[in-house]
């Protein structure tokens, strides 16, 4: 027990020293256990997945690859899935998570591109890891670079031990033989012999196997059986990948290619090149690898397969600029010796339509303090951007040169056009917009104008004047002026008109007169995504007449709207306190989805095709189970909650007692094959124990030293691997201990802790038994 209590502290000591350098940074987890971790170290990984921004499913793969066992691997995923939550008030937040959200509320209050010194430049510095260019390559979790083991083997392929092929001949002459490449390079077919395979080019291969079995089957000599030669199971590989998230060792098919391997190790570090990575291989570099060759053009010739002992270097990056404002990617983006700002602007997709390039502000870093760089789009192109680099291009002004707006009560309201050198009057803006409408109220307008120092002043104008000819009140008009001419409230009730549904702005819109449908739709947003060519208008009915026998206080429209052709709407014109609705499609749905997990050929996520769907439905679309899976083991996770699945029972009914239908969120685990028993609980000491078939409860107990003092054997029960479990039972006497499987826990609980009587208890008892002893006395004198 002692020696057990030194090992512990050594685990909590080494788990200590883990964190210092992040979990998945440890270059070997397989001595690794998932009991050593306390819930704050466990609350630590969970935060490292998320500021890595990694699925745990990503993160399993980095640690198998590291040596990690899977049996580990799930105990802690169960553990990090059944932490606490902590309270929004308990919850601390780290330092940088507090800072930056007090800094998005002090820029909340700028409009538009604002320069605001120090918080800029420390919110820029906490959000860098994710203006970084090329940094979502590896953080979508959608793309994996993952190869296709079912696609046809390249040409090119280099043959090895592990490689399993599939060799066929069909005519004349039929023959079958499935084998693995041997260590030794060899490949031993049956009634041929050895062929050397190992190091060659799968098409020299094929022609090699060809050439030995002409010497056996005659009639593929003369053409007339056919040989198909195919690589039905591909080996692994280990590739070293240095300069990663998470720099390592990793195994990994040897179908893998550099883009794969770099997924899986996270995408180059903070201060990892995406721009020269270098593939070596045979102590000498290959290849160096340019991501922004694929990220912008799509080019994926550096994208090499992998071979075994290979290596991925990332190095440190020489330089890199900042792009901010009216690019149409910005970010910060490496730059190579020689680069000119053209092509790094190349790379941000260019400049947005709103980008003003009369002045593209440089601010460099020099030696001692900054400088600042004017460009202009003239000379741009030929700057030589320097490590450091900010590159600022601001959007141009929000006003027009040469406009001025009327609103209200004129017939044609909005902008009009003020030309260079002409004067333009009230009574000339009124006149383009043909004039005021008769509900008109003519004792004032409004003019809005803004000042040379930017504020905005009201001036008021005698409309009656005006349309008079009083040249006094009739003012000359300037850029940016707004001329609003009001209603007579008197003769105009305000009215308005609603509109609901599959609109992107849904709500209350004033109405006014010869407004359409189309018009309503416009400032509602127009259709969504969703929205059905139906289009519902209620309308109420207006009767001078009192009818008790009718019912009907509204009528409706029932319109077909095609979004791009919205022609209808434009005609349809509405009426005060009309009521629109636009319908959603009825078979849009968001798809439900499913996710199978562990040893299926295909694992991953499958949509509810249709209703009542079964397991067997999703197994068979998975393409089944693999040769590792545990069938016994079989179980779907809901809500948290573990159901077992009998699946021997399903096999035996060829389909027919899978009753079981899935649903959205539901995961299907199939777990490899265990070769192991995990023992714990009240034993001498909790193991794992490797399964033998036909061996009893005893065997395993035994193996762990037997039951502690304070165990209960009786009460003794096993965790079978599809989550569900049986308990020892008792009858006359004798007792039955469930049965063993592989991939079980044993568990043998503690007995009940019992409490000492206290002083007053004893007291209590002995004057209880002193009197029940006078009574019997008395009772038998």
């Amino acid at each position: 027990m002692k020696h057990i209590v030194i090992v512990f502290l050594v685990v909590i000591a080494c788990s200590s020293s883990l964190f210092g350098q992040e979990f998945l940074q440890k270059g070997d987890l397989s001595q690794v256990k998932a009991s050593q971790f306390s819930e704050q170290e466990l609350r630590q990984i969970n935060q490292e997945l998320e500021a890595n921004q990694m699925s745990f499913q990503e993160a399993q793969l980095v640690a198998e690859g590291k040596g990690m066992p899977k049996a580990e691997i799930a105990k802690l995923k169960a553990r990090l899935e059944s932490l606490p939550k902590q309270s929004e008030s308990a919850e601390l937040k780290g330092e940088d998570e507090k800072a930056y959200e007090k800094l998005q509320d002090s820029l909340k209050t700028y409009d538009g591109y604002q320069e605001s010194g120090a918080l800029t430049k420390d919110l820029d510095r906490l959000d860098e890891k994710n203006r970084v260019f090329g940094s979502e390559l590896f953080t979508t979790k959608n793309l994996s670079f993952e190869p296709n083991q079912n696609q046809t083997t390249p040409a090119n392929y280099i043959l090895g031990p592990g490689d399993q092929l599939e060799i066929v001949l069909s005519g004349e002459q039929q023959f079958t033989f499935t084998g693995r490449v041997s260590t030794n390079g060899k490949l031993i077919i049956p009634n041929v012999g050895v062929v050397f395979v190992s190091g060659l080019q799968f098409e020299a291969a094929v022609s090699r196997i060809k050439l030995e079995m002409q010497k056996i089957f005659s009639s593929l000599r003369t053409g007339d059986s056919r040989l198909s030669v195919t690589v039905s199971n591909y080996r692994s590989i280990f590739v070293t990948i240095i300069g990663a998230k998470q720099p390592g060792n990793y195994k990994v098919s040897s179908m893998s290619t550099v883009f794969n391997a770099l997924h899986i190790a996270g995408g180059p570090n903070a201060l990892g090149s995406y721009r020269a990575i270098e593939l070596i291989r045979d102590n000498e570099v290959i290849r160096t690898i340019d991501l922004y060759d694929f990220l912008t053009k799509g080019d994926q010739s550096d994208n090499l397969a992998l071979q075994d002992n290979d290596i991925i270097r990332i190095p440190t990056f020489k330089g890199r600029i900042d792009l901010k404002g009216e690019f149409k990617n910005p970010g910060i983006y490496e730059i190579l010796p020689g680069e000119d700002l053209d092509q790094i602007i190349n790379y941000a997709s260019g400049f947005t339509e709103d980008a003003y390039l009369n002045r593209i502000l440089v601010r460099q870093k020099t030696d001692n303090e900054l400088r600042i760089e004017d460009l202009n789009s003239k000379n741009y192109k030929s700057y030589l951007p320097l490590a450091g680099d900010e590159v600022i291009v601001a959007g141009i002004l929000n006003r027009y040169e040469n406009r001025v707006q009327i609103k209200g009560a004129v017939y044609r309201p909005g902008d009009y056009s003020l030309k260079e050198g002409e004067t333009l009057k009230v009574s000339d803006l009124i006149e383009k917009a043909d004039g005021v409408k008769e509900n008109v109220f003519l004792p004032k307008a409004s003019l809005i104008r803004q000042k040379k120092d930017l504020t905005t002043e009201y001036i008021d104008i005698d409309l009656q004047a005006v349309l008079s000819g009083e040249e006094s009140s009739n003012l000359e008009l300037q850029r940016e002026d707004i001329l609003v001419v009001f209603y007579d409230e008197t003769l105009l009730e305000s009215f308005t008109n609603t509109i609901e549904g599959e609109v992107r702005e849904p709500g209350i819109y004033p109405y006014s007169e010869d407004k359409t449908l189309y018009d309503l739709l416009l400032e509602a947003g127009y259709f969504t995504e969703k929205a059905s060519q139906k289009v519902i208008v209620y309308r109420r009915i207006i009767s001078d007449d009192y009818i008790p026998a009718d019912q009907e206080k509204l009528i409706n429209f029932q319109l077909e709207i095609d979004p791009q052709n919205p022609e209808k709407a434009a005609n349809f014109m509405l009426m005060p306190q009309d009521h629109v609705i636009v319908r959603k499609i009825v078979s849009y749905e968001v798809p439900s989805m499913v996710t199978l997990e562990g040893e299926v050929l295909y694992p991953g996520q499958y949509a509810l095709i249709k209703e009542n769907e079964k397991l067997t439905d999703f197994i068979k679309r998975s393409g089944g189970f693999t040769d590792l899976a545990f069938l016994k083991s079989v179980r779907i996770l809901r809500n948290d909650k573990i159901i077992p699945i009998d699946w021997s029972e399903i096999e035996k009914s060829k389909g027919t007692a899978d009753i079981f239908t899935l649903e959205p969120g539901d995961v299907v685990q199939v777990p490899k094959r265990s070769q192991t028993v995990v023992v714990e609980g009240s034993v001498m000491l909790e193991t794992e124990v490797i399964y033998k078939k036909n061996r009893r409860l005893r065997y395993y107990l035994k193996n762990a030293g037997g039951v502690a003092d304070d165990g209960m054997k009786r009460k003794t029960f096993i965790i079978y691997p599809n989550g569900s479990a049986a308990n020892t039972k008792s009858f006359l006497g004798f007792k039955s201990y469930p049965k063993v499987q592989p991939g079980s826990r044993i568990v043998v609980p503690a007995k009940p802790e019992r409490e000492g009587l206290d002083v007053t208890q004893i007291i209590g008892l002995a004057s209880t038994l002193a009197s029940l002893a006078a009574i019997i006395f008395g009772i038998t004198r």
